[in-house]
Parts: C-alpha cells; sequence; structure tokens
C-alpha cells in the first residue's frame, strides 16, 4: 500500500513559481468591506431535511422587506443573507428569534476574516420571562443575578413599580447546551 501512496505522488513536482507566498494583507480590498456591513450569516438548526426553496421563499414573505434580498446556499443548513439597504436588516436583526418549519435560525453579522464554514453560530437571542419572584427579588440587579447562568444579558424590560407578574431579560443563549429548566 505504501508503494503505491509512493508511486502515486511520484510525479507531483513544484514549480519555482508555486513555492512563492502570497500576502493578502497588503491588498487593499474596501469595496468588499463595504458589502460586508449589509450582510448577516445564518444557520438553521437542523440533521433532518428541508425544502431549501421553500426556505429561501419562506424568509422573503416573512421578513418582507422593503429592498431586495439575496439569499445565498454557503454549505449544509449555512446561508449568507445580503440586504441592499440598513434598515432592512436592521429589522431582521430585531426580530429574532427566527423560524422556519420549526427550525430555528441563527444569525450572526459578517466579518471580514473568517470563513463561512468555520463561524460559530451557536448563539441566538430570546426573550425570557422570568415568573414566581417574590417581592424583594425583582430588581433589575437580582434579574440579571437569576438569569447569569443562561448566556449574556442584553436587555431588560422596564419595571418601575416592581409589581408586574414576572420579569422579562434578553438573552443571548448558546443553543448547543441543553436548555436549563428551574
Amino acid at each position: 500500500m505504501a508503494d503505491d501512496i509512493v508511486s502515486r505522488y511520484a510525479n507531483l513536482k513544484l514549480d519555482d513559481e508555486d513555492e512563492g507566498v502570497v500576502d493578502l494583507g497588503v491588498v487593499e480590498s474596501s469595496s468588499l468591506t463595504k458589502k460586508f456591513h449589509l450582510s448577516l450569516i445564518g444557520r438553521l438548526v437542523t440533521e433532518r431535511p428541508y425544502n431549501v426553496e421553500a426556505f429561501k421563499n419562506t424568509m422573503m414573505k416573512v421578513w418582507a422587506l422593503q429592498d431586495n434580498l439575496v439569499i445565498r446556499v454557503l454549505g449544509p443548513n449555512l446561508y449568507a443573507f445580503q440586504f441592499f439597504h440598513w434598515r432592512d436588516k436592521e429589522k431582521v436583526k430585531a426580530g429574532r428569534p427566527w423560524c422556519f418549519d420549526n427550525l430555528l435560525l441563527v444569525l450572526r453579522e459578517v466579518e471580514g476574516d473568517e470563513q463561512p464554514e468555520k463561524i460559530p453560530l451557536f448563539h441566538c437571542l430570546f426573550w425570557v420571562r422570568i415568573q414566581f419572584l417574590s417581592f424583594n427579588c425583582r430588581s433589575d440587579e437580582d434579574v440579571k443575578e437569576l438569569v447569569a447562568n443562561w448566556g449574556e444579558v442584553l436587555e431588560l424590560e422596564e419595571d418601575t413599580l416592581g409589581l408586574d407578574r414576572f420579569r422579562r431579560a434578553k438573552i443571548m443563549i448558546n443553543v448547543a447546551k441543553p436548555l436549563r429548566h428551574f
């Protein structure tokens, strides 16, 4: 077997031209970075098959954007969303979490120095409702402490009197981990 591998690759040759290293750090590609600020990358969290065209059409209809949207398939369950106006992109980001056919769509901003297949798409925004709090545990600090283990707390719904039946917190949750139940 080793002889077979050696004979297969014995004819491979590198030219002097092939030995050079290309440094893309000196190349200015400002036109591409301008496009990234209107892009999102997303992943459907599933192992089961689904209709890709139905997914694209459904998201275009549900989002009801003012301008056009281009959805590119980058890999299995991996998509690039190119917006043409910043308001459309912000509308989609603000409406998270999004689902298709009971499958969660995890979205993230595009950064220029990443390969699409290696972008970790495991965190999603959720509004979490915390119920049955005693009166002395309803402050913002108490609520933040209660949900700190679930993920990064981004926002708390205001409760000026402290008499609401529940508190809500906007949290960035890792969807790869099982949810905790209290």
